[in-house]
């Protein structure tokens, strides 16, 4: 059979010496072009009134210019990704620690930021609420006033009757699983340029991941047509979900309505921490039953998720849980129920994994404890249920495929099973731990899901032209692989043009995992136009140009995809290999064995480098990464303190296992893997610690103290079986 996969080895990443080099301009390195700097003043209080605003000590600074506040914004101040409930400036009510009150305007940076410190906010605060479990219990603190109530979406879904099911169950684990705010700690901060170029259009240069939902936003509070704006890319320093949602964009182009010259803003660590969404936290009661063969019978989950002071990308996340409530699983009877509640807490958005995490975390944690109820090696337990496709997953959705999930479990298990774990020396112990996830290609759900390419044709090799941030997951690099085996050409002669609005077509968010399929295959489509009008001859001396316009798939198994259903899905496994020290709670990831569900890899070096880095991510989030909050405020300033795995932290041994069975669907078999690397890697390290020391940390991060505490609750307990037992005999 022919090899399907595009040929890469020993191709470097497109943007590869330019970022090694420190030749790449992130967006703190556009302040030389600026006329202006801008600084934000924030609200002291994260949730009250604000009753005025004292700016005559920010304008005596020496060199401030101006101080804009919400009477500034020339269209609607209001924003948001999904629902525009977010105030550029505020007016009145204060609700979060991310709400800005007003922006000082300087000729330089220390000008506008001295102006910032001497602006008088006078507030008046009112009660604030700050647990999820509270803002919905009657009589609580409204978060919004003008709301009804904090209860921002609730959802149900039920098949078959999982209550009965569970009572019929020859064996039921139950659990409450808890995760926490996290920040994304992307290397670059948030920064930025305004501009007016020569065609009269308002110009924002940034980083973003959805440049065409930024325009779209910034449209709307300016007052003017979409076709007026545009977004320059600069390099992009991470993302991982959190430039999804807007940040210093609107704040720019205010200022730059104000000012008519280019403007510039950077937030430090700290203003960034304070600024930007987090990942969600989540209650989730959990009960699982089986028959004494290991057959899943029946699921009963319920989801509690803190969305923090505004709506972002909540609702939807809450959708996408429920629907991988039982993973790749056959599970006839499930109910599973969410509810997602708004609190002054920091807002909470889209973030690798779109909360499908916090829910494999609860899940994986329930089918261990099972295979250890049972008796059962636990992939084993995991093969006997996975669905078999074409099928129904436990909520509801038909799949068509979940391409090569469980050989992942045999390909995970058997790099595992080539090292020996140590023994036991003293206090010191280890243990394995096995997990596996499935996580959703594209956005689902009926959304018109598509990517646009433009594919330019020269005699010496090609352009393609299209609007896919890379944020670090090598798109360039993919789409520059796709174009060159689709137009038999070497992939050095494909230049990839992403970075402006003006020029490359729209090609949706960088996330879902959803660039390799979705602008992969618009890339494939323009240039299969392109061979096929050629049909052999030369070129034309100025050359050949096509667009394509690829959509996900609208139906599954004959069904189509409506508010219900998710279309694609990839799978992963992971066995992690832990240390446990007894008496301090640390817990040391000594190996990880990762397998995934590839597709077909297009680039080996990127495949690995993304599997290595959702380790790295998940080891972090399993053991260390919190970010702390004081009544809604973050006391987390920065790196430190943070959580965030460093160089010297980082798992030292990953294997890298890609199970490759091309998928149908996908540009030369290929398929994303940018968020199932990451996800089973959490309940694997949590197993791994229960087998080192038998006990289950039922809360991240499993912080040392969590882990001490759980050894003398266990501890505790045996000493009471023991009292109970003597005193029976």
């Amino acid at each position: 059979m022919r090899d399907p996969r595009p040929p890469a080895a020993g191709i470097r990443r497109v943007d590869g010496v330019a970022k090694v080099s420190g030749l790449a301009a992130y967006p703190p390195d556009l302040a030389a072009r600026a006329a202006y700097h801008v600084a934000t003043v924030r609200a002291p209080i994260v949730c009250g009134w604000l009753e005025s605003l004292d700016v005559a000590g920010a304008l005596a600074v020496p060199g401030v210019v101006r101080v804009l506040t919400a009477a500034d914004i020339p269209g609607t101040n209001r924003f948001g990704l999904i629902t525009p409930d977010q105030p550029v400036l505020v007016e009145s009510a204060i609700a979060g620690a991310s709400d800005v009150v007003a922006l000082v305007v300087g000729m330089s940076a220390a000008a506008a930021q001295e102006g910032a410190r001497r602006v008088r906010v006078i507030t008046r605060e009112r009660p604030g609420v700050f647990d999820p479990a509270q803002a919905l219990v009657a009589g609580a603190p409204a978060v919004h006033p003008d709301r009804a109530s904090n209860l921002l979406a609730e959802r149900r879904i039920s098949r078959g009757n999982a209550t009965r099911a569970l009572a019929r169950a020859a064996v039921v684990v139950q659990g409450t699983y808890r995760t926490t705010h996290i920040d994304h700690a992307f290397l670059s901060p948030e920064a930025g340029l305004a501009w007016m170029d020569d065609d009269g259009r308002y110009v924002v240069e940034v980083a973003s991941q959805w440049p065409q939902a930024d325009l779209r936003q910034a449209a709307v509070v300016l007052g003017v047509d979409v076709d007026r704006l545009r977004l320059v890319q600069s390099t992009i320093g991470g993302a991982f979900g959190g430039r999804e949602d807007i940040s210093v964009q609107l704040l720019l182009l205010v200022a730059l309505h104000a000012m008519r010259a280019p403007v510039f803003m950077a937030w430090d660590r700290a203003e960034s921490v304070r600024g930007h969404g987090k990942r969600h936290p989540f209650v989730i009661r959990h009960a699982l039953g089986a028959d004494r063969a290991g057959r899943f019978m029946a699921a009963e989950v319920e989801f509690l998720l803190d969305a923090g002071c505004y709506a972002s990308t909540s609702v939807q996340l809450l959708d996408n849980a429920l629907k991988h409530a039982t993973g790749p699983y056959a599970v006839r009877h499930v109910l599973a129920s969410g509810r997602v509640a708004l609190t002054n807490n920091p807002f909470t958005c889209a973030f690798r994994g779109f909360g499908v995490n916090q829910v494999t975390f609860a899940l994986e944690q329930q089918v261990n404890k099972l295979a250890d109820a049972l008796g059962m090696d636990p992939a084993e337990l995991r093969h006997r249920n996975m669905v078999r496709t074409p099928g129904t997953l436990g909520p509801g959705t038909r799949v068509r495929s979940l391409g090569a999930t469980a050989e992942t479990i045999t390909g995970a298990q058997r790099g595992g099973a080539r090292r020996r774990l140590p023994r036991a020396d003293g206090d010191v112990v280890y243990g394995r731990g096995v997990s596996t996830a499935i996580k959703n290609i594209g956005y689902g759900f009926g959304v018109d899901d598509r990517a646009t390419a433009e594919v330019h044709r020269t005699r010496r090799g090609a352009i393609v032209r299209i609007a896919a941030a890379e944020v670090g997951q090598g798109v360039q690099t993919v789409l520059a692989v796709i174009a060159a085996r689709a137009l038999g050409v070497p992939p050095t002669r494909v230049t990839v043009e992403w970075g402006d609005t003006a020029t490359a077509p729209d090609a949706g968010s960088s996330s879902a995992s959803r660039q390799t399929m979705a602008a992969g295959n618009a890339v494939l489509g323009a240039c299969q136009k392109i061979v096929r009008v050629l049909g052999g001859r030369p070129v034309p001396v100025d050359g050949l140009t096509r667009r394509f316009t690829w959509r996900f798939p609208r139906t599954v198994s004959g069904e189509v995809v409506t508010g219900r259903h998710l279309a694609l899905f990839g799978g992963s496994s992971c066995v992690a290999d832990v240390a446990v020290d007894r008496l301090t709670g640390v817990v040391q990831v000594l190996r990880v064995v990762q397998a995934v569900d590839a597709g077909a890899v297009v680039h080996p070096g990127q495949f690995r480098g993304q599997v290595e880095g959702g380790v790295v991510m998940g080891q972090g989030y399993a053991l260390a990464e919190e970010c702390r909050l004081d009544h809604g405020m973050p006391t987390t300033r920065g790196f430190e303190g943070s959580g965030v795995p460093t160089a010297v932290d980082a798992v030292p041994d990953i294997e890298v296992v890609a199970v490759e069975h091309p998928e149908p669907l996908g540009p030369f078999g290929a398929r994303g893997i940018g968020e199932v690397v990451m996800i089973p890697v959490v309940p694997a390290i949590t197993a791994a610690i229960y087998d080192a020391c038998g006990v289950w940390i039922d809360e991240l991060p499993a912080t040392p103290a969590r882990v001490r505490a759980a050894l003398a609750a266990a501890a505790r307990g045996e000493r009471e079986t023991r009292k109970r037992a003597l005193g029976r005999q």
